[in-house]
């Protein structure tokens, strides 16, 4: 049987307004050094990208009206035009494998050509044309994943919605965690060049609040857990699972509420699975046949310490 492409899967969704189909290889695409996209831009991304439909792989003109993305984004013109043209000069690099079978990797701008009529003029329009390289991805592409425009809408952080698209990728495959060392981490997060450099300011700043906030907006779980190679943290393993049920109503219910409050009620839910945890633990450390010298059997992720507070990016 054929492996459904990424543009079958784009035929299979369009009917459904919540669901963006990315491409794989666009999902673990990198940056040049330097270019690293804005939550903002990151957002405009996914949405140019499901706007374009079944024609994202062809080479025509695109058109959005400004009155859409204003919806969207409640944003100035000034700032829309400012994350189009993030799209049109960052550079990113893509693996793929040639016709031949050679491993080859690919750069090039996400938009090529971009066209923006007057803001004041009825029903204005920005115009768009995605760049070679990114329509030579999601034509060759047989690997992808279907998010919800909702939670990538939602998302505060710019490193929230870049882990999102990465697990969503792996949320329905049979393993359940995946190592990472800290460079490939960073390159995951979007961290270039001397930011967050250390690891207790990229935990806190950056893994800490992404995993928070998928935890409370998307389908699934997201945890990780510290690689060390004696005292110091190397990597992370992170891990993901489905959510039942009643989870995934209260998700949906979430993405539904307004952004007024979503901070708090995300630190009720962190305290409360925090405090579940901790119960965990105690019944563990009283029960008959638990080594308590055995680390493996404790839960040792700290549970009464209440994570940071997410850190939204300024641009969202």
């Amino acid at each position: 049987m054929a492996k459904l492409t990424t543009l079958d899967a784009i035929r299979m969704h369009r009917a459904d307004a919540d669901a963006i189909v990315a491409a794989g290889e666009l999902v673990d695409m990198r940056f040049a050094a330097g270019n690293v996209l804005s939550l903002r831009a990151a957002k405009l991304f996914c949405l140019l990208v499901q706007e374009a439909g079944i024609a994202v792989a062809d080479q025509v003109q695109h058109r959005l009206p400004f009155a859409v993305l204003n919806e969207t984004f409640h944003r100035s013109r000034d700032e829309l035009v400012e994350a189009i043209a993030e799209l049109q000069s960052t550079v990113v690099s893509v693996r793929l494998v040639s016709r031949k079978g050679r491993t080859l990797t690919k750069s090039g701008p996400i938009l090529s050509d971009v066209e923006r009529e007057d803001e004041d003029l009825d029903a204005a329009e920005v115009r768009f044309e995605f760049s070679p390289t990114l329509r030579r991805v999601i034509a060759d592409s047989t690997h992808w994943t279907a998010v919800s425009r909702r939670a990538v809408l939602a998302f505060e952080s710019k490193y929230s919605l870049r882990l999102y698209l990465f697990l969503s990728l792996r949320a329905n495959l049979r393993k359940v965690s995946e190592d990472l060392d800290l460079e490939a981490l960073r390159e995951l997060l979007g961290l270039s060049g001397g930011t967050l450099s250390r690891w207790q300011d990229m935990r806190r700043f950056a893994l800490d609040p992404a995993v928070a906030e998928i935890n409370h907006l998307a389908g699934f779980h997201a945890a990780y857990k510290p690689l060390k190679r004696g005292r110091r943290v190397v990597g992370v393993r992170l891990s993901w699972s489905l959510k039942g049920r009643d989870e995934l109503v209260e998700a949906q219910k979430e993405l539904e509420r307004p952004r007024v409050g979503r901070t708090a009620r995300r630190d009720e839910l962190v305290e409360t699975i925090a405090q579940t945890r901790q119960r965990l633990a105690d019944s563990l450390a009283a029960a008959p046949g638990v080594d308590l010298s055995r680390p493996e059997q404790i839960d040792r992720r700290e549970p009464d310490q209440k994570p940071p507070r997410p850190q939204g990016e300024p641009d969202g």
